[in-house]
């Protein structure tokens, strides 16, 4: 479980890292993390929509997370 926390740990820290080009640190990382845990899912089971929904509600947490940050952020300026 430890090495489970540690890879995702790392994904997500590579996520952020391709995020800082992209300008959505948050939302790139949970794509990222995303699209590693729907490549799990597709090698564990090989089920394409079950994959393709994990990715998707993965990305679509990461936009909410994204968007959150950035109204807080506005908030907080004023």
């Amino acid at each position: 479980m430890i090495l489970g926390i540690v890879v995702f740990g790392a994904a997500f820290l590579v996520g952020l890292g391709l995020g800082t080009y992209t300008r959505r640190p948050l939302s790139t990382a949970f794509f990222v993390v995303g699209s590693f845990t729907a490549l799990l899912l597709l090698s564990a089971t090989g089920e394409v929509f079950g994959a393709a929904a994990t990715l998707v509600i993965v990305f679509l947490v990461g936009l909410v997370v994204e968007s959150v940050r950035e109204t807080f952020a506005l908030i907080v300026r004023s």
